[in-house]
């Protein structure tokens, strides 16, 4: 390359020479006198000191000529080569410069590009918009961007960013062109995404609601399955409670026409009959009211002795568990006291007494006993029912306190009486309710 430029720089300095000899040929001679040998020698000196001027001048040529070259050939190697399509446009949008990648981008060669509208290479449905674009750079002077779509030859399109500037001479328009098809289809298929996940999301909560509203209402026919399982055994107790009073009652009336065939029937005999057995009505009448008023629910919270309620529990089943060979004893410590309501407070013991009566007769123990203490601990009032049934095997009490988790089967039990226990202590009386296993069976402790 080196050579090259030299062998050139050497023929431009012949023809050169030749030409400034013609010029001089073709000039009349003057006639000068003779000169003197220190005006040849001085004239010698003027030439020598000239020639090295215009050797430095034609060095310091040679290398403007030479950073020219250079700075044309990067020039042309950033305008043609740049990643980015260059074009530049006339105010009616005529294309006057185009880079190669520009050329490329529209899929036309360069020289065919020059001279066309630059708006035959955007799309029908874009050319209002582009047109517009166009417009603001003239107009605005500062840098303007837009995105429109490009048709190709064969009918391909590219969706393209373009940003213009206009000349300082406001004749002309820098135009940079960028390809952001891949980036459009890409926002495309993220906006399509997004709106299936929407869609999807829509479909999922209206899902859920459905899903929500099923469970709430197998919740609260499970609750019913609960309720209607307590009211039997409730029924039961009331049986239990009935049939000696109704036994009693039978042999008063029974009474009556023995005394009246064996002539020992009499006005006193008659009125102490019917207050006996008026007393029996009432009782019996009683035990109704109190299994009645057990299922109340309690309208506010009050302060309520734990004795209290727990003796008037016993009192509704202690009679048939003594009937299923269970013996029931309290052992209070104190008078404590606890503040709630006292009908769900005895609903949970009575719910535990049931949780363990169940164990007992399943393991048929001989000795069954169920016992209940009562005592004040850390400023808590605490109850344990503790019972001797065998425990509970460890693999399942993580999941006693479990909705609907049950060790009865399906038609024995729902698995929500404990659960509803466990609810009923902590969110409406804030206390807790726990088990644990004993040497001989299991231990629930009540903390109100």
């Amino acid at each position: 390359m080196e050579i090259n430029k030299n062998t050139s720089l050497s023929t431009a300095g012949a023809k050169l020479r030749r030409r400034a000899e013609d010029r001089l040929n073709a000039q009349p001679l003057e006639a000068h006198p003779p000169l003197t040998e220190n005006e040849a020698q001085r004239l010698v000196l003027e030439l020598q000191v000239h020639q090295i001027e215009l050797e430095m001048q034609n060095a310091e040529l040679r290398q403007a000529r030479d950073e020219v070259e250079t700075a044309l050939e990067n020039y042309t190697d950033l305008y043609d080569f740049a990643p980015v399509g260059y074009f530049t446009l006339d105010r009616n949008g005529d294309i006057r410069a185009a880079n190669l990648s520009g050329a490329s981008v529209l899929g036309f060669e360069r020289a065919r590009l020059l001279g066309r509208r630059f708006g035959l290479y955007i799309a029908d449905e874009a050319r209002p918009l582009f047109s517009d674009f166009l417009g603001k750079v003239f107009a605005s002077q500062g840098k303007e961007s837009c995105e429109v779509t490009l048709t190709r030859e064969g009918n391909h399109s590219l969706f393209v960013q373009i940003e213009a500037v206009a000349s300082k001479s406001g004749h002309e328009c820098r135009v940079a062109i960028i390809d952001i098809t891949e980036r459009r289809s890409a926002e495309d298929a993220l906006a399509e995404k997004r709106r299936e996940l929407q869609e999807l999301n829509s479909s999922l909560e209206v899902r859920i609601v459905q899903a929500v509203d099923e469970l709430r209402q197998k919740d609260q026919m499970l609750i019913l399955q609960d309720r209607l399982a307590v009211m039997g055994d409730m029924i039961n107790q009331i049986a239990h409670q009935w049939r000696q009073p109704l036994n009693t009652l039978g042999l008063l009336i029974q009474q009556v026409p023995l005394y009246y065939d064996s002539g020992d029937f009499s006005r006193e005999f008659l009125e102490e009959n019917t207050n006996r057995g008026m007393e029996l009505i009432h009782h019996m009448s009683q035990t109704i009211e109190d299994f009645r008023n057990f299922f109340k629910p309690d309208k506010e919270k009050v302060t309520f002795g734990v004795n209290l309620v727990i003796g008037h529990t016993l009192s509704l089943i202690e009679r048939s568990f003594k009937e299923q060979k269970i013996d029931i004893a309290l052992h209070p410590e104190g008078d404590p006291k606890a503040y709630g309501y006292p009908n769900e407070y005895a609903q949970v013991v009575l719910n535990i007494l049931m949780n363990a009566r169940d164990a007992l007769v399943g393991h048929n123990v001989d000795d069954a006993r169920i016992s209940l203490y009562t005592f004040v601990e850390g400023g808590k009032t605490v109850v344990t029912i503790t019972d001797n049934g065998g425990g509970i095997d460890e693999e399942i009490m993580g999941k006693l306190f479990d909705p609907y988790f049950t060790t009865k089967g399906p038609d024995k039990g729902t698995g929500i009486g404990l659960f509803m226990a466990k609810t009923i202590i902590e969110k409406n009386l804030g206390g807790r309710l726990t088990v644990r296993n004993t040497g001989s069976g299991a231990e629930f402790k009540i903390e109100v």
